[in-house]
C-alpha cells in the first residue's frame, strides 16, 4: 500500500511537471507568434510607405492591396500629422503605427515569456 502510495505521488508530481512544461511552451510559441505578427504588420506599413514615396501607381493591384492593409493598420495613427508633402505625412503616419507595432509585439512577448514556467 505505501508503494502505492508513493506512485500516485510520483505521477502526480510528474502530471505537474508535464503540465508546467506545456504551459511554458505554449507561452513561448504564443510570445513567438505575436512577435511574427506584429514584424508583418509593422513590414506591411513599411512597404506602403515605400511604394508612397517612390509614387508606385495607385491603380495597380500590389499598390492598392497594401495600401487598404496598412489603412487597417494604422491604430487611429493614419492622420495624426499634417504635413503639405503627402510624402511626409506617409513617412510621420505610418511610420510612427509601424513602430508601435513593433514596441507592442516587443512589450507582449517578453511579459508571455517572463510568464513561462
Amino acid at each position: 500500500m505505501t508503494q502505492d502510495a508513493e506512485t500516485g505521488q510520483q505521477r502526480k508530481a510528474s502530471t505537474q511537471q508535464d503540465l508546467r512544461a506545456l504551459a511554458s511552451k505554449s507561452l513561448t510559441l504564443a510570445a513567438s507568434v505575436i512577435r511574427i505578427l506584429t514584424v508583418i504588420f509593422a513590414a506591411i506599413l513599411v512597404i506602403h510607405i515605400v511604394l508612397t514615396v517612390a509614387a508606385a501607381n495607385p491603380q495597380n493591384g500590389i499598390t492598392t492591396f497594401f495600401a487598404d492593409a496598412a489603412n487597417n493598420l494604422t491604430l487611429g495613427i493614419g492622420d495624426l500629422f499634417l504635413p503639405a508633402s503627402e510624402a511626409l505625412k506617409v513617412i510621420l503616419n505610418y511610420g510612427i503605427a509601424a513602430v508601435v507595432w513593433l514596441a507592442i509585439g516587443i512589450v507582449i512577448a517578453k511579459i508571455l515569456n517572463a510568464l513561462a514556467p
